[in-house]
């Protein structure tokens, strides 16, 4: 009896662990498009409604979800005492608060490369390389979706056969 609770117990926990395997890359490509849908908000209040970088950030902040509405608000409260570079400053946040995002190097970097040009560059260059990052977003995006499916149902599969190669071993 001992034996079949302790089983049962061990592949619930395994069935859960995959679970949230699955919830995570789903989180993964939802930062994903909230990214590029961060970059295609800056680029409208860079061109059109022509606000500065510190109350743009404010005001995607406001409209965009986590973990980019933290970021953006945290980049807007840093960016008076900041004396470094605007790209400099940029890339120590990103890494600074890497632990928000599920991003792998390549999308971290594409997050550090964006921010590079802010503030120095006219606002023509700045628009050109917020629609190549937006443009690069959307390939991230794409390659996510693909491999989503297979790698959701990979996890299911494996942590349920764990579980029940650990029950096995156990018993």
């Amino acid at each position: 009896m001992l034996k079949l609770i302790g089983s049962i117990l061990i592949i619930g926990a395994s069935l859960l662990y995959g679970f949230r395997i699955r919830r995570e890359l789903q989180e993964h490509l939802d930062q994903l498009v909230a990214m590029k849908e961060m970059f295609l908000m800056l680029r409208g209040e860079i061109s059109y409604a022509r606000t500065p970088l510190k109350e743009a950030f404010l005001q995607i902040a406001s409209q965009n979800k986590e973990p980019f509405c933290g970021f953006l608000t945290k980049a807007a409260k840093e960016m008076n005492a900041n004396e470094e570079s605007m790209g400099n400053f940029w890339s120590r946040l990103v890494e600074q608060e890497s632990g928000r995002f599920l991003f792998d190097e390549q999308e971290r970097g594409l997050l550090q490369r964006a921010g590079e040009n802010f503030g120095y560059l006219d606002s023509q260059m700045q628009l050109k390389n917020l629609e190549l990052y937006m443009e690069q977003a959307e390939v991230l995006i794409q390659n996510a979706q693909a491999q989503l499916k297979d790698r959701q149902k990979l996890s299911s599969v494996l942590s349920l056969m764990c579980g029940l190669f650990l029950v096995i071993l156990l018993i």
